[in-house]
C-alpha cells in the first residue's frame, strides 16, 4: 500500500502545473519522506474546488463518523482506499462520487522483501517532475470543538508489473494518473463507468526506481532529509533490480 511519499513542490511550480491557485505558504511544506501515520497535511485539487491547492490531513474521516475517538481509528485505517471495492465500502462511497481529489508527489517509496529481509526502494517519475495521484476525500465535523477537519485517502490499484516486483508481498501501487486522467478525475460531468476505468495501474514506463538507506525503515530515526531519496545499492540484490 502507499503509507509513504516525498512531497517537496513550490506554488509557483503547482500554479504553471495544474493552472490553480497555490499559496506562497505552500513553499514551506517540504517532506523528503513522510508517513501518512502522522497524519500530514498536503495541497489537494479537489472537484468542489479546481481553481485552488487547499490543505488536507492525510487519513480519511468519513463525516458520519461519531467521534474523535473513532475518527482518530478512521484516520488510520484509510490511509489507502482500494480501487476494486472503493465503491462498496460505505466511508469510500461519497468520497469516489462526488468528492474526488489528486495529490501531486514527486515519488513514493515501497519495500521489497528478499530472504525475509525488506529493501526500501524510491519509486519517482521517468520523464516528469511529478506523479499526480488520484484520491478521494471528505469533511468531519467534532460534535465537541466545532472544529472541521478536510482530510483524504489516496487510491490504490493493483501493481503493474514493475511494482509487482517491488512490493512482492502486497502487489499494490497508488492510483497514478496522467493529465487526461487527472483531469476526468476531479471533473464533476465524469460517469462512474469513467472513473472505473481510470482506476487501473499505471504503466511501467512512467516509473524510475532504485534502492536506498534502510533508515528510512526505523521509525526512531529521522529520515526527513535531502539525501533519504539516494541510491544506495545491496549487493544481495545486484541480480533483482530488474
Amino acid at each position: 500500500m502507499c503509507y509513504h511519499i516525498f512531497h517537496k513542490l513550490t506554488a509557483k511550480y503547482l500554479r504553471e502545473k495544474y493552472k490553480a491557485e497555490a499559496d506562497k505558504a505552500l513553499d514551506n511544506i517540504k517532506f523528503y519522506h513522510v508517513s501518512g501515520f502522522t497524519h500530514p497535511q498536503l495541497p489537494l485539487l479537489t472537484q468542489e474546488n479546481k481553481k485552488e491547492f487547499n490543505l488536507f490531513h492525510w487519513g480519511l474521516i468519513p463525516s458520519w463518523c461519531p467521534n474523535e475517538e473513532k475518527a482518530y481509528e478512521f484516520s488510520n485505517m484509510a490511509l489507502n482506499a482500494k480501487a476494486e471495492t472503493i465503491f462498496e465500502k460505505p466511508m469510500f462511497r461519497d468520497g469516489v462520487t462526488c468528492k474526488r481529489c489528486i495529490l501531486p508527489v514527486n515519488g513514493f517509496y515501497e519495500w521489497h522483501e528478499f530472504n525475509k529481509v525488506k529493501y526500501p526502494y524510491f519509486i519517482y517519475p521517468e520523464n516528469d517532475e511529478v506523479f499526480t495521484l488520484g484520491c478521494i476525500s471528505d469533511s468531519w465535523t467534532d460534535k465537541l470543538t466545532g472544529e472541521i477537519l478536510n482530510t483524504f485517502a489516496i487510491v490504490t490499484t493493483e501493481a503493474n508489473s514493475i511494482m509487482a516486483e517491488i512490493h512482492n508481498k502486497k502487489k499494490r501501487m497508488p492510483l497514478i494518473l496522467d493529465e487526461e486522467g487527472w483531469g476526468k478525475w476531479i471533473n464533476n460531468s465524469s460517469s462512474v463507468m469513467e472513473i472505473k476505468e481510470l482506476m487501473k495501474p499505471a504503466p511501467s514506463e512512467w516509473l524510475k526506481f532504485h534502492t536506498i538507506s534502510k533508515v528510512i525503515s526505523n521509525p526512531a530515526k529521522d529520515s526527513n532529509y535531502p539525501e533519504i531519496i539516494e541510491e544506495l545499492r545491496y549487493p544481495e540484490l545486484e541480480n533483482k533490480l530488474f
